[in-house]
């Protein structure tokens, strides 16, 4: 799969996604004796074992990132998703028709805890969204993770210990009540805050890896839809809705978790010394952060910031997401060869630059992952008076004689 998502892939899931719900839905006579009620609970197990995997996961990568990059939010996401894990887990296992766990399994417990973990993913989910990034000097894991066990602890003895005066939330045969809706929507308009708040994010930095959040919240957004219309725990609604469950934690793990923190070995070398710190690395000196990536044969900036962009008359979004032929296009042709020389050979290389009758040296280093240029890192090191080694012209000029 692509790095990398364009505007117009998530239209398509998109569309994809609401036509696919529509038919489920007009159809819904039709396919219901095709869902076999004696399966449904392998089939239910499966895909929430699905989301359950990619939740710990995230919180295992998380933790172990934590202690590289001090990072508020990887520390959110990383407990909010250990919460949620456990939460589905215990939806799971108390899901009806499953063996004794502790009491015997039934729709309220399920429904529940199913509940609880939705209500918690929402409103956390928007609070990793919305605060701003910063690194904390304290390194609150254990306190962290302690507090989320006396909470767990705390929801698993109400809902076990008070099944029987709990409001209901399902009648089986007949449907959801007013109470488990009244929820249900209110998770779903949290859901669509975090799409609303991701667009805005992409619209800002053209990173198409919000577009692979915006997707995750709009199944997830789906899927609670149709968890205020199911009939049955056991019907073709019901499914629907875990169906798109699963899609959506499948769009979350690739917007989140590869985005924020994928492979660690790459995170605590050059990725995360490029990336994780830009603001210590832009006031070491005078000049210019920037990365590239690469869709087809185009070559896509993303500025990270630095005190000369101004001086050289651009701003952030004149750059961001943009070809240098959109931006700079007299220099493109000579410059893009470098970009290229970059990404096919894995090298780095510095070069000089004329802009506006000024000389400027721009370092490119390319950054792996699992042995293949994935990205470059690019500085723009300040105003310079002698040229430097340019590799690149150099052996293309050897080549040509």
């Amino acid at each position: 799969m692509e790095r990398s998502m364009s505007e117009g892939r998530f239209l398509i899931y998109t569309i994809a996604a609401v036509m696919f719900f529509m038919l489920i839905h007009l159809y819904h006579s039709d396919l219901s004796p095709y869902l076999n009620p004696e399966n449904y609970i392998a089939i239910h197990t499966i895909l929430e074992f699905f989301s359950i995997a990619v939740s710990f996961s995230i919180f295992s990568y998380g933790w172990k990132l934590f202690g590289f990059t001090k990072s508020r939010k990887i520390l959110m996401l990383s407990f909010l998703f250990f919460i949620v894990g456990v939460l589905d887990l215990l939806h799971t296992v108390t899901f009806k028709g499953m063996p004794f766990f502790i009491t015997e399994s039934s729709i309220a417990k399920a429904t529940w805890f199913w509940v609880a973990a939705r209500v918690a993913e929402s409103l956390l989910i928007v609070l990793v969204l919305i605060l701003p990034e910063r690194q904390l000097k304290v390194d609150s894991r254990r306190i962290c993770l302690a507090l989320c066990t006396i909470v767990l602890g705390t929801i698993m003895y109400m809902i076990f210990r008070y099944e029987q005066s709990l409001p209901l939330l399902v009648i089986e045969g007949e449907g959801t009540t007013l109470l488990k809706n009244v929820i249900e929507y209110g998770v779903g308009f949290l859901h669509f805050i975090s799409i609303v708040i991701s667009l805005y994010f992409y619209h800002e930095g053209k990173d198409g890896q919000h577009l692979y959040v915006a997707l995750a919240f709009t199944f997830l957004f789906l899927s609670e839809l149709v968890f205020t219309i199911y009939q049955s725990v056991y019907d073709i609604d019901n499914f629907t809705g875990h169906l798109y469950k699963a899609a959506g934690y499948f769009f979350i793990m690739r917007g989140f978790y590869f985005s924020t923190i994928a492979d660690d070995s790459f995170f605590t070398g050059p990725r995360e010394k490029v990336w994780s710190q830009p603001e210590e690395m832009i006031q070491s000196h005078y000049g210019i952060i920037f990365r590239l990536t690469k869709q087809g044969n185009d070559f896509i900036h993303k500025i990270v910031g630095g005190g000369l962009l101004e001086d050289l008359g651009f701003t952030p979004n004149e750059i961001n997401g943009k070809t240098l032929k959109e931006f700079l296009p007299e220099k493109a042709g000579r410059v893009e060869k470098y970009y290229e020389c970059v990404w096919k050979n894995n090298e780095k290389i510095v070069f000089d630059i004329e802009i506006g009758g000024n000389t400027y040296a721009i370092s490119l280093m390319p950054v792996l992952n699992n042995g293949e240029v994935v990205e470059i890192a690019g500085a723009v090191m300040g105003i310079v008076k002698h040229s430097r080694l340019d590799r690149c012209s150099r052996s293309t000029k050897a080549s040509a004689l």
